[in-house]
């Protein structure tokens, strides 16, 4: 009799004891929580060199990461008797500069990211240009276009 208590309480125990839940992952996924863009050109029809700065401030209002992707055209003549013009893109994050390029011909795309920021990105851009004279060219000039997401886990 003890024998077959035993087999019925081992039967009834056996569906607690069974293996080990499975564990189903869950991957989150990133979420677009901000988009913007930002354009900025300059066109220098002046004989002697001039210079010009502009800040831009992007603000997010979340934490996430941010993807940068920047067209960058440049046309900078070589002038006799000053420096060639030049444009300087640089992004500030935290009074300190995260990422920064410098052209005076041609057309790039580059491309930055930066993971938890929480705040404000400043975009600096620099330029220094002339129109010479001796020459049928247009004056030196810059177009920089930036689009800006920022995305964060779900």
């Amino acid at each position: 009799m003890k024998e077959v208590i035993l087999v019925v309480m081992c039967m009834l125990l056996a569906g607690c004891m069974s293996p080990t839940e499975t564990k189903i992952e869950t991957i989150d996924e990133e979420v677009m929580v901000d988009e913007q863009w930002n354009n900025e050109s300059v066109q220098y029809w002046n004989v002697n060199p001039m210079s010009r700065e502009n800040n831009t401030i992007i603000m997010f209002n979340e934490t996430g990461d941010v993807n940068m992707t920047l067209n960058l055209s440049a046309f900078f003549h070589e002038p006799l008797l000053w420096e060639q013009g030049f444009v300087n893109y640089s992004i500030i994050y935290n009074n300190e500069t995260v990422w920064a390029v410098e052209e005076n011909q041609g057309l790039n795309e580059y491309s930055f990211n930066m993971s938890n920021v929480s705040g404000n990105l400043t975009i600096r851009i620099q330029s220094s240009g002339s129109d010479s004279q001796t020459d049928n060219k247009p004056g030196d000039f810059f177009i920089a276009r930036t689009h800006i997401e920022m995305w964060n886990e779900e």
